[in-house]
């Protein structure tokens, strides 16, 4: 089940085209509410370690959402690209160690397939109550599950 954003409802989470799949980013959310684990900025209410903690959490919501949609991630033939926003407070000079635990926890779960180019941005304007990280991710689909559900409300194309 593809879940759509519902204040925006011409925006979807996740978008295949011709075998690339883009997912739309994500916070470090619990698995049953969508409610964020972290809130607040690194540097100030939050640590690098808790950071890092919540950009691992990133990646765990991103890869249930794509659970979601293909069943298994056996569907990643190989991640392309993220692009983590972080949170810093004034001062905080580097949001590539709290990257870190979202690319970290990549390669623990996919191995080589979770290698990933990576731009990492710090902001001092995050949405959902001020979350301290959001991650958005690029990956080629396996040829297995090209355009499953296509033309489906989903964003399949």
């Amino acid at each position: 089940m593809v879940q759509h954003f519902p204040k925006y409802k011409p925006l979807i989470p996740i978008r295949e085209v011709d075998g690339v799949v883009y997912v739309s980013g994500h916070g470090p959310e619990d698995i049953n509410t969508y409610e964020p684990l972290y809130r607040g900025r690194v540097g100030a209410e939050l640590s690098v370690d808790e950071g890092y903690q919540a950009a691992a959490e990133c990646a765990k919501t991103l890869f249930r959402a794509v659970q979601e949609r293909y069943g298994s991630l056996d569907c990643i033939r190989h991640m392309v690209r993220a692009l983590a926003l972080v949170n810093c407070a004034e001062g905080f000079q580097t949001p590539e160690k709290v990257a870190d635990g979202f690319s970290d926890t990549c390669v623990e779960i996919l191995q080589e397939r979770g290698q990933h180019a990576r731009t990492v941005m710090g902001t001092r304007n995050m949405p959902n109550h001020n979350i301290p990280v959001e991650v958005e991710m690029i990956f080629v689909l396996s040829d297995a599950y090209r355009n499953i559900g296509k033309g489906n409300k989903d964003g399949t194309v």
